[in-house]
C-alpha cells in the first residue's frame, strides 16, 4: 500500500512538473521561431516576415496574430520582431496563474565577402 501512494505522489509531482514547467518551454520554442522569422525578414519585406510568422503559428496551434506582432525593418536589412502574448497554468479546467511573456530578436543581413 505504501509503495502505491508513494507511486502516485510521484507520478502526480511529474505531471504537476510538467503543467506548470509548460508555458516556460513554449515561450523558449516560440523564442526559436522569432528569431528564425528575424533571419527570415533581412532578405524579405516587413509585410512577408508577418505572414510567415502568422502561418507558423497558426500551424503549430497558437493564438497569435498579427495585432501581437511588431516587425520592423530597416535601410540596412536589420530586422527587429517583438512578439507579446500572454499563456495560463491550468489545472482541471481553472486557471492557477496567468503569465504574460514578451519575446524579442533582431537580426542583421550577413553579406559574404567572397
Amino acid at each position: 500500500m505504501k509503495q502505491i501512494f508513494a507511486i502516485a505522489i510521484m507520478v502526480l509531482s511529474v505531471w504537476l512538473g510538467i503543467v506548470f514547467v509548460r508555458p516556460y518551454w513554449d515561450r523558449h520554442l516560440l523564442q526559436l521561431d522569432i528569431e528564425e522569422a528575424a533571419i527570415y525578414g533581412t532578405k524579405k519585406s516587413e509585410g512577408e516576415v508577418r505572414r510567415f510568422l502568422v502561418n507558423k503559428m497558426r500551424k503549430k496551434g497558437r493564438d497569435i496574430t498579427g495585432d501581437n506582432l511588431l516587425v520592423v525593418k530597416n535601410d540596412r536589412n536589420t530586422v527587429y520582431v517583438k512578439v507579446s502574448y500572454s499563456d495560463e497554468v491550468k489545472i482541471a479546467g481553472r486557471t492557477l496563474k496567468k503569465l504574460r511573456f514578451t519575446l524579442e530578436a533582431e537580426e542583421k543581413e550577413v553579406k559574404n565577402g567572397f
